[in-house]
């Protein structure tokens, strides 16, 4: 299993997501039968049926579809606000630290100079 997504993961996933029917998606189950089914709100027809298990397992199984069908677009996004963030800060990291190590460098050239003076005097 991956331990990251690359950013072709992100697009991917992307892809999939949009060719998928429009959400919110629900699950609906009644308990008098094992069958749960998913519908996505626009329509209400439905587009997957979980009824290979007992009824809780069905349930559970079509919950989290759904979930993950309604919040993937949330969770693409987040991902690529975090890495852009992160990004942004890496690179103000990068600015700092080259600043940090020009002010050492004006910092060496001058106590070479005070150091010349000094010995001049």
């Amino acid at each position: 299993m991956k331990q990251f997504l690359t950013p072709e993961d992100i697009n991917f996933l992307e892809e999939k997501l949009n060719a998928s029917s429009p959400a919110p998606w629900n699950a609906i189950d009644d308990n008098s039968v094992d069958t749960v089914w998913v519908v996505p709100s626009v329509d209400g027809n439905p587009i997957a049926l979980f009824d290979y298990r007992n009824r809780e397992q069905n349930s559970a199984d079509a919950r989290f579809v759904v979930s993950a069908r309604n919040y993937m677009s949330i969770m693409i996004e987040e991902i690529k606000n975090l890495r852009k963030r992160i990004l942004e800060l890496i690179q103000s990291n990068n600015i700092e630290v080259q600043k940090r190590m020009d002010l050492q460098t004006e910092l060496t050239e001058l106590k070479k100079i005070l150091s010349n003076e000094n010995e001049s005097n």
